[in-house]
């Protein structure tokens, strides 16, 4: 990818109520929230930002951890990306995604599961 011709690229999220997604800041160059309201924290930075529908906030640095936050309702954020660390970071983009998106839910299945059956290993003893 040339990043004269394409200096930024960008990925759409919906963030569910009070979900958040955590992001590697060196990926980040900006946060845009295309509908509802957002939280960001920037580890590094000591101010959060709080982005309106239609807004964009430039990330600050390029170290630690972004972390964006849905306030209110379902919000759906545009990361805009260094084009460089489109390609050389996408996969810690993935395991952010995974742990932003698949964990919670993971972690949501395996409480209805404990809560369906709170004693699975008394009824396999019998």
């Amino acid at each position: 990818m040339n990043s004269l011709q394409f200096p930024l690229a960008t990925q759409d999220w919906t963030l569910g109520k009070s979900r958040a997604l955590a992001l590697q800041a060196a990926q980040v160059k900006s946060v845009e929230a295309l509908s509802g309201a957002l939280w960001v924290t920037v580890s590094g930075s000591a101010q959060d930002f709080f982005v309106k529908h239609g807004e964009t906030v430039t990330i600050p640095c390029r170290h630690g951890q972004v972390v964006i936050e849905a306030l209110g309702d379902e919000s759906v954020v545009r990361i805009g990306q260094h084009a460089e660390s489109m390609v050389s970071n996408s996969q810690t983009f993935a395991h952010a995604a995974y742990v932003s998106v698949v964990c919670p839910v993971v972690r949501g299945l395996r409480k209805a599961a404990d809560w369906l059956d709170p004693s699975p290993v008394a009824a396999r003893a019998h």
